[in-house]
């Protein structure tokens, strides 16, 4: 395999700890599928995240969550989408609380594409109609974040688990989102019921998987999955390790292995996915 000049370093452990060290103040997306975890996972995610979106029914699904919880319960910033999965109580009851509301009927993006687009450009389509927040406070808040940094990381919340289609769906935007060499618009990362998944681009990387006794928020089983076309990977930190072994569906890929060490290096020549299940003992 060809010596790659530039490492890329992960800290997933960051985006499902209380305490972000490098993966911090990213913006959240919350897809329209069942929030299944405990409720003090989820208050963990939202104290992370700067600005926090649900793409069109994933309002309903936290207003559901919220519902469930005997805590303080997670607000949204902003519901977008072409609105037909919302429920006019959630459309009401997040219009109440201050949310920003944007009717985007365009039918050739999905509530996802729409939600990410709107995370990092912050505009409304011309053909969209805005609801902005009924609070002034609210209002300010929102204004200081959409003027401040450019948000580059964003984790979402669901998209696998339901449909097999739409599971499809939601890795292929993960994808597209991120394929371009270095990360310049920053890092996705998919977070369902069961695992955090990436996208890891063609070259070096190293992922933080443990520290010590320490699980860092992450279980032991990893995948590395060929996306668009083969690729040839090399290991080290797996139970299993692989060195210039050729990966494609239709031949063999990398399932079902285990972590053995803090840190997992992979070098790839394709991009592929990376997902890692979660330890939700913490």
């Amino acid at each position: 395999m060809a010596t790659v000049a530039t490492t890329t370093t992960w800290y997933p452990g960051d985006i499902v700890l209380g305490s972000a060290r490098e993966h911090r103040e990213y913006g959240l997306v919350v897809l329209n599928q069942p929030l299944n975890l405990p409720v003090a996972f989820y208050s963990r995610i939202w104290k992370n995240a700067i600005y926090r979106v649900g793409a069109d029914g994933g309002g309903n699904r936290v207003l559901d969550l919220n519902s469930d919880a005997s805590e303080a319960c997670q607000t949204l910033d902003t519901i977008i989408g072409d609105l037909d999965s919302l429920r006019p109580e959630a459309q009401q009851f997040w219009h109440d609380t201050g949310s920003e509301i944007i009717h985007d009927s365009d039918q050739y993006s999905t509530d996802f594409t729409k939600a990410v687009r709107y995370l990092k450009t912050f505009q409304v389509p011309k053909y969209a109609e805005l609801t902005p927040s009924k609070f002034e406070s609210r209002r300010e808040a929102m204004q200081r974040v959409k003027e401040g940094p450019k948000i580059r990381n964003i984790v979402c919340l669901g998209g696998l688990g339901g449909r097999v289609d739409q599971g499809l769906s939601t890795l292929h935007h993960l994808y597209i989102f991120q394929n371009e060499p270095g990360y310049p618009s920053g890092r996705m990362f998919l977070l369902s019921n069961g695992s955090i998944t990436f996208v890891l681009l063609a070259g070096k990387h190293r992922i933080q998987v443990r520290e010590g006794s320490t699980s860092l928020g992450l279980g032991k089983h990893v995948g590395i999955i060929p996306l668009k076309e083969p690729s040839v990977i090399t290991t080290d930190g797996l139970e299993w390790d692989v060195k210039d072994w050729p990966t494609e569906f239709g031949g063999q890929i990398s399932t079902s292995n285990h972590v053995r060490e803090d840190w997992v290096t992979i070098e790839t020549t394709k991009d592929v996915l990376f997902t890692i299940d979660l330890d939700l003992s913490l």
